[in-house]
């Protein structure tokens, strides 16, 4: 507790020294993280923008590791690439992660190799928003919160023109190289848009860790290219079509049971706009979209494929759309549409045992053909009354599931697994006020109510590891819904002399919330080699989640700046059973009262200086994340404690013209060995995998 309260009192000892420095035409801007003060003023809930810019300004090779700077995100690392976000706790199918504005993606592996942020590049962005907590629902259920990864969109030109970028980078510890093409262009009635990159990354290297560093077997290729063309109908109506395919070859997960052997997705999205339809009618926006991915897992990068192979592959289709009417009512601004998503799913695992000159083959079922239909009605409005500002959205949505499998688990009366179709009515709902207190201080108050139904693993996986642990896992179609009753508070200073500041506090009661539970063996038995039993997916009363956010970033018109970001999550569940095992064997079990929920990160700040010279063309700049020891662990998961840490990274970014720029740097300055606490555990081990020591980074952009 003493390292927490420290790292507590150095943030507010720098947010009152950067209050401070204003006076003196000093600035602290927070260097990642932008938050937008017309959003804060008109939203009731935190919204962080990340713009392309700030994405350029960092060596940034997985959208899911560079999501990590936003306060109380952070991300869930099993190899070199495809980190998953959790946003305050609350993670996979709890989040709403979509692509340019609706499109969604079904991951294909049942250990997420692939989340949605795995299959779009950092080049590729225009900005990315994250909104905490379940107040975003007209892109469907959104949970616990919602992320947007827009992607550059082709513009119309008075007349025909051509341009391109391109950029190149490079990354010591991990040998990585990365390119990138855009050419983009038309006239007014037709633009374009199209790109392509490549980037391979080998093995990284941890900080010195007594001496010596550890090396992982963290490497990746990945490949992608698109295009989008728009269509200028009239001067209020617009077309765009758009087409895009990621490829990864040999992506390596030290933390799972299987590697990626490969992953192919092709997405393929039409949008349709309509401006000013009338007086009333402000705007019409449809999209319909398809999202297709293949996915081969294998352990052919293992020692034991010899004598025990392991192949999986999943086919994962989402198709959609969605269509939005923007209206306006005298002081009243309201949005109302419909959505609908089709999610179909199916895969097999085949193990082959070499033993004593004989060869066995097991093929097993992950899904079966299964369905998840879900279509949402949505309706909300703004107004502005005098100094208060009113937000709220109603929702609902009705959802639908079932599976081709044929298998039953029935035993001594109770079904394990045994009726495949489920169908929830969910209603959603959130309500919000600001009130502006004075020019430069409001207070916000929004409260919500979210729904989600069950997910495709939840609902209908067979026997694999796909937990936190390392039991097999088994679906249950017979889920409930998770519910989040949430209520956030937000304080916001945005003043253009001494910078922004922002307060936030939440609390999240969760009903409903899906965990797991052992099945007898006498029922079922693991399928996975190592497993100590089986758990199944099941609901539990109520879970709580509890925490804070602050920021300080100063103007953009001063040279010197910097800012200060904190963040806090504590999760808790009042009842769990922990099963005692001997030898990775299930031998008892006890009750847990007011546990920690797993994976909730630690209390964390980062400080951030810079230093504008020639006239902002050239940049350099400090940042120092200090990261508290995580003690609060669930001791029904048998999770460890984690060590806190500090880290100092250091680049500069220099323009030397408008078509010319160069980012160099390090990060880990001191090779600092460390691991982030929802890292998971080298497979076969209770070892955390570390995240990279040092390493030197350079980019080089190009535009014409």
């Amino acid at each position: 507790m003493r390292k927490f309260y420290t790292v507590i009192l150095t943030s507010l000892l720098l947010i009152t020294a950067g209050l401070q420095a204003q006076i003196t035409n000093d600035t602290i801007k927070l260097g990642t993280v932008e938050i937008t003060d017309s959003l804060i003023k008109r939203k009731s809930f935190v919204i962080t923008e990340i713009s392309a810019d700030n994405l350029k300004s960092e060596s940034t090779h997985d959208i899911g590791d560079y999501l990590r700077s936003v306060p109380n995100v952070s991300g869930i690392r099993k190899g070199g690439s495809a980190i998953d976000p959790v946003i305050r706790g609350f993670k996979f199918s709890q989040l709403n992660v979509v692509l340019d504005g609706g499109v969604k993606i079904e991951n294909g592996c049942p250990n997420r190799m692939d989340p949605v942020t795995s299959h779009v590049e950092a080049e590729d962005i225009s900005t990315i928003d994250v909104i905490k907590g379940p107040f975003v629902l007209n892109y469907g259920p959104a949970l616990g919160g919602f992320i947007n990864l827009q992607t550059m969109n082709p513009r119309p030109f008075t007349k025909f023109e051509i341009h391109a970028n391109a950029s190149v980078g490079y990354e010591s510890n991990w040998d990585g190289q990365k390119e990138h093409l855009t050419v983009y262009g038309g006239n007014k009635k037709v633009y374009f848009l199209v790109n392509g990159g490549f980037r391979k990354y080998g093995d990284y290297m941890s900080g010195n860790i007594d001496g010596e560093a550890l090396s992982y077997k963290t490497s990746f290729k990945k490949y992608n290219m698109g295009a989008k063309v728009g269509f200028t109908i009239t001067p209020k109506q617009n077309l765009m079509v758009s087409y895009s395919e990621v490829h990864g070859r040999d992506v390596l997960f030290p933390a799972l049971s299987m590697d990626e052997k490969s992953d192919d997705t092709w997405i393929a999205a039409v949008d349709y706009s309509f401006k000013d339809l009338s007086e009333v009618v402000k705007e019409m926006d449809v999209k319909v979209y398809h999202s297709d991915v293949h996915h081969v897992m294998d352990n052919s990068f293992r020692l034991n494929w010899a004598t025990q192979q392991m192949v999986a592959i999943v086919d994962a289709h989402n198709t959609g759309g969605k269509a939005v009417m923007g209206m306006k009512f005298g002081d009243y601004n309201i949005k109302t549409g419909i959505d609908f998503e089709n999610i179909y799913k199916d895969g097999t695992r085949t193990m082959t045992m070499q033993m004593m000159g004989e060869t066995t083959t097991k093929k097993f079922n992950l899904w079966n053909k299964a369905i998840i239909n879900n279509a949402g009605i949505f309706a909300g409005f703004t107004r502005l009354y005098n100094k208060l500002v009113f937000n709220a959205m109603l929702r609902f949505d009705f959802n639908d599931a079932n599976s081709g499998d044929t298998l039953k688990i029935i035993h001594d009366g109770v079904n394990y697994y045994n009726e495949l179709s489920s169908q929830f009515l969910n209603l959603s709902a959130n309500l919000g006020v600001t009130r502006n207190i004075t020019t430069n201080f409001s207070v916000s108050l929004a409260f919500a109510r979210a729904s989600r139904s069950p997910n495709m693993l939840e609902r209908y996986i067979k026997l694999l590891s796909a937990g936190y642990d390392s039991y097999d896992y088994l679906g249950n179609p017979q889920l409930k819904p998770e519910i989040n009753n949430e209520a956030d508070l937000t304080l916001t200073f945005p003043t253009e002399k001494f910078g922004e500041l922002y307060l936030n506090y939440f609390y999240s009661f969760v009903q409903d919330y899906i965990s797991s539970a052992l099945v007898p063996s006498s029922v079922v038995r693991p399928a996975t080699p190592g497993a100590p039993g089986v758990k199944q997916f099941v609901n539990v009363d109520y879970v709580t989640f509890t925490g804070f956010e602050m920021g300080f970033t100063s103007p953009q018109n001063y040279k010197f700046g910097g800012s200060v970001v904190a963040a806090f999550t504590y999760g808790k569940i009042p009842t769990v059973t922990k099963y005692i095992l001997t030898e990775n064997q299930v031998t008892g079990e006890t009750i847990i009262k007011n546990d920690a929920l797993t994976e909730i990160p630690p209390f964390e700040t980062t400080m951030a200086v810079h230093y504008k010279m020639h006239k902002g063309s050239l940049i350099p700049a400090l940042s120092y994340r200090l990261v508290a020891d995580q003690r609060h662990v669930s001791e029904a998961f048998y999770e460890p404690e984690t060590p806190g840490f500090g880290l100092l990274n250091f680049s500069i970014n220099y323009k030397m013209s408008k078509n010319f720029r160069i980012l160099a740097g390090v990060n880990n300055i001191f090779d600092r060995s460390y691991y982030e606490h929802l890292n998971r555990k080298i497979i076969g081990t209770t070892e955390k995998l570390y995240e990279p020591g040092r390493s030197f980074f350079i980019n080089l952009s190009f535009d014409i």
